[in-house]
């Protein structure tokens, strides 16, 4: 089965709209996917309506970040329920640093002229903010390049106290909270993270490895495959799709572990089942 369970809207940092996204799920192929935005539930309603009225199976989903934030040590939780008050308290922690983030960088935008064009008051309001988020907005006015854009966020957040960051949850707080809410726990893209050794802490706590990623280059591919076989961790699939600056679409072309498939299986709300309510 094809299946894409790391997708991201405009929610957190994706450039589409939850709807969208669903939208080329079904368009490409996909029959089970799940959005999965970071630290943030906002988008499920609208993408699982789109999922369901195309006839995919829908996952609820969710992409933790934990501590520390520059280890890129992101936790997905698969089949979660989004009411679920520890995986909620958990998160508004984890958007009170974003906003944290995105405030920092706003203020820096404002001294050096460019927030009025922008619209940044508007972050003010939003559920969720995050420096990817306000990037977007930067790179489609063509006031920076993406390297500029990136190296401006880094100085920003770089003057924020430490203590800022204290608030993120551990790997083990985000696995902890995605089981007490019903769902499965899975390393995204473990290529991603700059120390392997901390990478590899987190292991015993997953139950799955996110292999099969376009986060990973080729030659990573059967690196992560032997790690997770050593872990007894199931692999798993996803896209981690954002559509940055427009980019296309490239669906998973992997089939999923029929292992986690069938963990996942009573976690999956199909069509049939949401219209008999």
């Amino acid at each position: 089965m094809l299946v894409d369970l790391h997708m991201h809207s405009t929610v957190s940092d994706g450039w589409r709209d939850p709807d969208e996204v669903a939208t080329l799920a079904a368009d490409h192929g996909m029959r089970v996917m799940a959005l999965t935005d970071h630290d943030s539930f906002y988008g499920v309603v609208r993408a699982r309506a789109v999922a369901l009225a195309r006839g995919l199976g829908y996952v609820a989903g969710v992409e933790i970040t934990t501590y520390p934030h520059t280890q890129v040590r992101h936790i997905l939780g698969h089949g979660v329920d989004v009411e679920h008050p520890t995986l909620h308290a958990l998160l508004r922690r984890n958007q009170s640093v974003l906003r944290r983030q995105s405030e920092a960088w706003i203020a820096v935008l404002r001294q050096q002229g460019m927030a009025g064009e922008l619209g940044l008051e508007a972050f003010a309001h939003k559920p969720v903010a995050m420096p990817g988020a306000i990037l977007k907005l930067v790179l489609q006015h063509g006031l920076m390049t993406e390297k500029q854009a990136w190296e401006s966020v880094r100085q920003a957040v770089d003057f924020l106290p430490g203590d800022v960051y204290a608030a993120l949850a551990s790997p083990r707080e985000a696995v902890d909270a995605i089981h007490a809410a019903g769902g499965l726990a899975v390393h995204a893209h473990p290529g991603s993270v700059p120390d392997q050794d901390l990478m590899k802490e987190v292991l015993p706590l997953v139950d799955a490895l996110e292999v099969y990623t376009r986060r990973h280059k080729p030659e990573q591919i059967p690196v992560y495959e032997e790690l997770a076989r050593q872990h007894g961790l199931m692999m798993t699939v996803g896209s981690d799709f954002h559509g940055f600056k427009g980019e296309a679409y490239e669906p998973p072309r992997r089939m999923i572990d029929p292992r986690y498939l069938e963990r996942l299986r009573p976690r999956i709300i199909w069509p049939a089942l949401e219209q008999a309510g």
